[in-house]
C-alpha cells in the first residue's frame, strides 16, 4: 500500500525513479519494487523516500488509520532522525514490537512435564 503512495508522490513531484533512488542511496531497480509493492518497505526506507521528496512522513499516513493513528507524530519524529541513525532505530522498533507479541500457545505432550518413565531414563 506504501509503495504505491510514494510512486504517486513521485509523480506528482516530477521526478524519476533514478534520480529519487540516487538520492536515497538505493538503486532504482529496490525502488521499483518497493513502489510496486513486491518488496517489504522498512521504516528507514520509508522516512528517506518520503523526505527526498520533500514531505514529512506523517502526512503520507492515511487518516483512517483506526488504533494506529497515534503514530503519525511518531513517523514525524522518526523522521528527524539522522540517516545514520535510522538503522538502529528500525532495531529498536522491531524489538519493540516482538516484546508485544504473544508466544505461540503450546501444543500437546511436549508443554508438560516429562513423564515418569522419561524423568527415569534422564536419571540413569
Amino acid at each position: 500500500m506504501y509503495g504505491s503512495i510514494l510512486r504517486q508522490l513521485r509523480e506528482t513531484k516530477g521526478r524519476s525513479q533514478a534520480e529519487v533512488a540516487r538520492s536515497v542511496g538505493i538503486s532504482a531497480a529496490k525502488l521499483a519494487r518497493l513502489e510496486t509493492n513486491q518488496r517489504g518497505l522498512s521504516v528507514e526506507d520509508f522516512v528517506l523516500i518520503t523526505e527526498t521528496l520533500g514531505e514529512r512522513p506523517g502526512n503520507l499516513l492515511p487518516n483512517d488509520l483506526g488504533d494506529i493513528g497515534h503514530l503519525k507524530p511518531l513517523i514525524d519524529r522518526i523522521a528527524s532522525v539522522p540517516p545514520r541513525s535510522l538503522a538502529p532505530v528500525a532495531v529498536i522498533i522491531e524489538q519493540a514490537v516482538l516484546l508485544d507479541a504473544k508466544p505461540p500457545a503450546k501444543q500437546g505432550r511436549q508443554d508438560r512435564r516429562p513423564s515418569r518413565q522419561a524423568a527415569r531414563k534422564a536419571r540413569r
